[in-house]
């Protein structure tokens, strides 16, 4: 798991110490607390697919292609990273945005 994550230059420093197995725990606790799973837009496709934390790891690879509602800016997981941005699903992860 913890290869594909793309994580904000903010939270790294946090993260930047902890194994492997550290951070897919960590990991893990953020797939919890997401809010993919009741979003208008995270269709069946996605939810089958067990897609979900885009805002961490990338938008989604083949399942969501349209934006029919936003839970992002509300999300604990983007309020707890500091991400402002929305539709993390079908546009991709915040940092690979912001570059």
């Amino acid at each position: 798991m913890a290869k594909c994550i793309i994580m904000p230059k903010r939270s790294t420093n946090r993260i930047q110490g902890m194994s492997e197995k550290e951070f897919d725990e960590w990991m893990l606790s953020k797939m919890d607390a997401c809010q993919c799973l009741d979003c208008g837009t995270h269709n069946q496709c996605a939810k089958n697919s067990g897609e979900r934390l885009y805002c961490v790891v990338m938008k989604s690879p083949f399942c969501i292609e349209n934006k029919k509602g936003c839970l992002c800016q509300d999300c604990p997981v983007s309020l707890e990273l500091g991400l402002t941005r929305t539709y993390h699903c079908v546009e991709g992860a915040e940092v690979s945005r912001r570059r």
